[in-house]
């Protein structure tokens, strides 16, 4: 929020003599506050457009204005870089060997699976065939795992009740 004074910031003293970064400075703390002040801020301290909007952002997480998945989304849109994230899993209750996955990309994330040679007709269809492989590698890891020896201990914890009314846990 702007701060309304009636004597410009060239006018006060506090002003004369001040030059460069510190006259930016004690100018933003003159005529701003709150988080229009951390952002102006930011603009004075960043060396570049870049790392300006970057940390405008972080403010804008630090205040909740946006969740850390849209923080994570414009950084790599600002910075030109590849992004992924799972948004939701779902399991289908009646057969929880069925799920979905709910996936959110730029376009530098499709850009950079297709110069990995992943084409398809449409950017889903690039993504959707980018997953399948990934989900593949997963399940050959684990079969591979399992040919070594790998397995996970199959154990059976039963209870027995005892006449006592107590329980007794064994492995077997």
């Amino acid at each position: 929020m702007k701060k309304k004074f009636k004597l410009p910031f060239r006018m006060m003293p506090a002003s004369w003599g001040l030059t460069g970064k510190s006259r930016e400075i004690a100018e933003a703390e003159y005529y701003y506050q709150g988080e229009d002040l951390q952002k102006r801020l930011a603009e004075i301290n960043s060396t570049s457009e870049e790392e300006a909007q970057v940390a405008k952002l972080a403010i804008d997480l630090h205040n909740e204005k946006i969740t850390t998945s849209e923080y994570d989304k414009k950084v790599a849109a600002i910075r030109k870089e590849p992004y992924v994230n799972v948004i939701s899993m779902g399991i289908d209750p009646d057969n929880v060997v069925q799920g979905y996955f709910e996936l959110d990309w730029n376009d530098e994330f499709v850009k950079m699976l297709t110069s990995a040679g992943i084409t398809g007709t449409s950017d889903e269809d690039v993504v959707n065939k980018w997953f399948n492989g990934v989900c593949r590698t997963v399940l050959l890891d684990a079969e591979r795992d399992l040919d070594y020896g790998m397995q996970e201990n199959n154990d059976v914890i039963r209870r027995k009740t005892k006449e006592s009314n107590s329980t007794e846990q064994s492995d077997k």
